[in-house]
Parts: C-alpha cells; sequence; structure tokens
C-alpha cells in the first residue's frame, strides 16, 4: 500500500481531483489523505465518497485541535505562510495519528503518468526520500532558494523519519516567512530541507533521476517525448509533472510562467499542458467553477494587464493549445492598453 497526503481548499479543488484520479490510474494500492483547507473541500470529496473511494478527508480544524502548536502560530503569519507550515506539520499527523508506514506529501497540482513504485523501494534502505529541484543551467542561481523542492517528500514512520519531521515541524512553527531570508539562511518551509543530508546522513534519498520531479525550472534539461501516446524522458516513462503557477485567467487564457523559467516549450511540453488543461476544465465544469483562485498569485486584476505581465501565456482554441507571446505586440501598443486598463 501506498500512502500519499496533499492539501487544498475549494479553488484547487479541481487540482486535486486530477491529482487524485491521476494516482488512481497509476496506482492499484493507495490512499490518499486530503487535508482540506474550507468544509466546502471535505463536503465535497465525502459527498462523493463513491469516486473517492482511496481518499480519506481531515479538515484543518480537526489537524489544529491535535496539534495547538500550529493553531498559536496561526496568528503570527500570513496565510500562504500558515500553508507553507502546514508541510512539516501534516506528515508528521499522519505518522502519529494514522499509524501508516510511510507518508509522501504532495502539492495538489502534481499529475502522475506512470508508477512511482520504484521511488518507494526506496523505502528499503532509506527514511526520507526528497525531490531536488533539478534547476536547468540557467537557473542555478535560484538554489540560493533551496536546494530541494517541498511538493515530493516520502517520510517512514520510524525514528529517523519521525525525528525529521519534528526538528522541520519546530523549524517552520518558529518561523515560515514568504521572502529569503539571507541573514538565518531560510526560505519557507523549503530552505530547511537543504541540511537534511548532512543531519541524516546515509538514510536520505536524493530523487536525482530524470522522471520524477519534472517542472517548468527544470524541464528544459530533460528530452520530453511522446512515445504511442505516452510522455518518455530518455526512454523511461514519465513518473510525475509539477504543474506550478498553471492558473487559469479564463477558459482560453492561461498562465504558465514559462519567461521567468525560460522555458523553450516544444510538442511535447505544449501537449503536456493541453491535456491537464482539459482535465481541470472537465472537473471544473461539473463543479460549476470559472476558475481557480490562488492565495500567493493574485488572479484579481484585470486580466489584460496580467497577461501583458505574464509575457508568455497559453491560447486554447477548441482542443488546439497555442504559446503566445506578448511581446510581439508593439510597445507602443502595450502601452496604449495598458493605460485604458489602469
Amino acid at each position: 500500500m501506498l500512502y500519499f497526503a496533499t492539501l487544498f481548499d475549494k479553488n484547487y479543488l479541481s487540482r486535486g481531483i486530477v491529482l487524485y484520479n491521476s494516482i488512481n490510474s497509476v496506482c492499484a494500492n493507495f490512499k490518499l489523505y486530503i487535508l482540506c483547507l474550507d468544509l466546502e473541500t471535505k463536503n465535497y470529496i465525502d459527498s462523493n465518497d463513491s469516486i473517492f473511494k482511496k481518499a480519506e478527508t481531515v479538515l484543518l480544524s480537526e489537524l489544529e485541535s491535535e496539534d495547538a502548536e500550529l493553531y498559536n502560530c496561526k496568528s503570527n503569519r500570513s496565510v500562504i505562510e500558515y500553508y507553507f507550515t502546514l508541510s512539516a506539520c501534516w506528515p508528521n499527523y499522519l505518522l502519529k495519528k494514522k499509524l501508516v508506514s510511510h507518508i509522501c506529501t504532495l502539492d495538489a497540482d502534481i499529475c502522475f503518468y506512470s508508477s512511482p513504485q520504484k521511488i518507494f523501494d526506496y523505502l528499503n534502505d532509506y527514511s526520507i526520500i526528497i525531490t531536488p529541484h533539478k534547476f536547468s543551467n540557467e537557473l542555478k542561481h535560484l538554489e540560493i532558494y533551496g536546494i530541494y523542492n517541498v511538493s515530493f517528500q516520502i517520510f517512514k514512520n520510524d525514528s529517523v523519519g519521525l525525528s525529521c519531521l519534528e526538528k522541520w515541524r519546530n523549524q517552520c512553527l518558529n518561523w515560515c516567512g514568504d521572502f529569503l531570508d539571507l541573514e538565518n539562511n531560510r526560505f519557507a518551509d523549503q530552505k530547511y530541507l537543504d541540511s537534511w543530508m548532512a543531519d541524516f546522513p546515509s538514510k536520505v534519498k536524493v530523487l536525482n533521476d530524470n522522471v520524477s520531479g519534472l517542472a517548468p525550472w527544470n524541464i528544459n534539461r530533460f528530452n520530453l517525448v511522446i512515445i504511442n501516446n505516452s510522455f518518455f524522458v530518455d526512454l523511461e516513462p514519465l513518473i510525475c509533472f509539477h504543474f506550478q503557477h498553471f492558473k487559469l485567467l479564463n477558459k482560453y487564457i492561461a498562465t504558465n510562467w514559462f519567461l521567468p523559467y525560460l522555458v523553450k516549450p516544444n510538442k511535447a511540453i505544449n501537449l503536456l499542458y493541453k491535456e491537464y488543461w482539459l482535465k481541470i476544465e472537465q472537473i471544473n465544469k461539473a463543479l460549476n467553477f470559472k476558475q481557480d483562485g490562488s492565495q500567493r498569485v493574485n488572479l484579481t486584476g484585470n486580466k489584460i494587464i496580467q497577461i501583458l505581465d505574464e509575457k508568455i501565456v497559453f491560447l486554447k482554441v477548441n482542443t488546439w493549445l497555442l504559446v503566445f507571446n506578448t511581446k510581439y505586440i508593439p510597445i507602443l501598443l502595450q502601452r496604449f492598453i495598458r493605460k485604458i486598463h489602469a
């Protein structure tokens, strides 16, 4: 049995459902624990238990009632910083409360494409599994924010796994700021992971493969291709992809964060994103969601201005997906557009 955990609110419900469905398509025996950040999310999952047979929900207030220190720190940080704090408190709660043999914590905007079993097999020799950013060469300078990405990690329910989680939890409770604190060498929940290899020698497995932890910030490093309608990297099936910053502005336009990460889109990358968009869109229609939101990325302002600021966006026409770069809009026209939409 593989044990997963994630967290999201109603704004990310469609992503959470896509995550669940993707795990269900590649894993026969698994359980996904969902920390519901609002009551609407829990009610929806629970009321559709015949669909989400392998999911178990926990309301945020339930976790807070079990962890008074977590609840007490809620007043001294922003909402997104509080959510970062949950990164350590949530798996710590599950290992101690549910007594599972291990827990794999996931961001809700991850999608699986093949079985992750070989990753979990590392638990035979290791207690902690973490995912490096694997930054593209031109983005190596971003390691200042952390060598590892808090989007996919596994903790074994043993003395090492619990010790690591307890230390990380205490660090996040103490400080989980949404900014880079160079003086104290910390950033959000993420930079604390940089010391784990030294803290727990021979017990940490770093996923340096080519098929897990792929994301916009490293996709330029990998040769993602389509073989028999499936995604492969170096002839190995892609395990999962992290669609960080993929946001729907409306039913025709979505952000992708390709410009800051210097992504060089190609046929395979575009298809990957198109399929993910169609999955989200299908679920959103059933939920009657017009768009999903974000605690960290402001999508409430003028959409035209957001498109100009984003520079590179996706345009979807029926089932066609196009990459559009606003640099091709003349500067004077951009200034005029900004002026009338200010």
